[in-house]
């Protein structure tokens, strides 16, 4: 289970470095582009914050179980 949230926190963390990547690119793009890359970089916060709850969800199940 602590693999679980261990992987978890690091997807999130991965996932906003992936949305900052994207950020940062869009800012050299040109504007066609840089409205798909700032879309992009919206969905990879959404994944970083589901893999957030997904932490959370596993820390409360395992302090509801005592582990």
């Amino acid at each position: 289970m602590e693999n679980d949230k261990e992987n978890a926190r690091g997807n999130a963390q991965k996932f906003r470095d992936y949305a900052a990547e994207c950020r940062r690119l869009a800012q050299r793009a040109p504007e066609k582009d840089r409205t798909v890359l700032m879309e992009i970089a919206e969905a990879w916060i959404a994944c970083a914050e589901d893999a957030e709850r997904k932490a959370k969800a596993a820390d409360e199940k395992s302090e509801k179980s005592g582990q």
